[in-house]
């Protein structure tokens, strides 16, 4: 690995992401592993939880979900 391409990666995220310089473009090279992939699972899982708990929560959100979910019936 280059020193650019080690310049790039950051230990604490989920994913390795590194950038080359081909052609005049960069580059990104994405590779994740299994513990990576249950790492993101479990954040996405932790954000729905909190904008379930606020919706929930608030009248407003409650209002705008029944809006944005209910389907406008199909006229013939």
């Amino acid at each position: 690995m280059t020193p650019a391409d080690q310049g790039n990666q950051r230990l604490d995220a989920p994913f390795s992401v590194r950038s080359r310089k081909r052609g005049g473009r960069n580059v990104l090279q994405v590779s994740s592993s299994v513990s990576a992939m249950e790492a993101l699972r479990a954040r996405i899982r932790a954000q729905s939880k909190t904008v379930a708990e606020h919706i929930a929560a608030d009248p407003d959100a409650k209002l705008f979900i029944v809006n944005w979910t209910t389907p406008e019936p199909f006229g013939r």
